[in-house]
């Protein structure tokens, strides 16, 4: 895969998405548009749980 190609399909990744806005590679408006489209996965998700943190009360195991 070439690096232009790579790039573009990183354009929306969280770990480069600030960089990408401050640097002109992209608009919170192009940003909004592309999040807005990304399906609401939650009910599909999983709580996770770490060892330090203290359960809610009402939480089911």
């Amino acid at each position: 895969m070439s690096l232009d190609k790579a790039l573009k399909n990183m354009k929306f990744d969280v770990r480069v998405t600030e960089f990408n806005l401050n640097h002109g590679l992209g608009s919170k408006e192009e940003l909004k548009k592309h999040l807005d489209a990304l399906p609401d996965l939650t009910a599909q998700s999983e709580k996770l749980i770490l060892e330090d943190e203290k359960p809610e009360p009402n939480q089911q195991h």
